[in-house]
């Protein structure tokens, strides 16, 4: 195996990683969409794994065994970006990860949805609202409760 040959060998691993991590994900937007909090909680189990072994990804020394003397990540990047048939394939995993990256942004902007949404839903069931409030004559905030018989300033 040539030197080009094994590092598309490892980038092709990081795909297969990413394209997991990314159906994941999606997976995980759909469970949130649905407040499907068993599958919600199985899919971060999956997810954590992953990332923890995504995370552990680095250039294996065997590179250096064929050649290739690179140190860091960015290193071997740089060395994808120099060869003409790495550079294409380390483009499209970069472009899934950026996915990857995107799609948890999303899902994490769900989990404030949902937590508001939460927050809101219990709060109307104690019979407060925090968003019906009112200033009295001194500038300070006054809760308006929903079922007394008055409301103070």
């Amino acid at each position: 195996m040539n030197s080009a040959q094994l590092c598309q060998t490892l980038i092709n691993q990081w795909q297969q990683d990413y394209q997991q991590l990314h159906d994941i994900l999606n997976s995980e937007q759909v469970a949130l969409e649905n407040r499907d909090f068993a599958s919600l909680t199985k899919l971060i189990k999956e997810k954590d794994s992953l990332v923890q072994t995504i995370n552990k990804h680095n250039i294996p020394p065997i590179l250096k065994q064929h050649g290739i003397s690179v140190s860091s990540m960015n290193e071997f990047k740089h060395y994808c970006f120099a060869d003409e048939q790495l550079a294409p394939v380390w483009r499209e995993l970069m472009g899934l990860v950026e996915k990857c990256s995107f799609k948890n942004e999303v899902n994490s902007r769900l989990i404030e949805l949902l937590n508001v949404s939460c927050r809101r839903t219990f709060n109307l069931i104690k019979g407060f609202d925090p968003d019906n409030n009112i200033y009295n004559a001194s500038g300070d905030r006054t809760a308006v409760k929903h079922f007394s018989a008055s409301i103070s300033a």
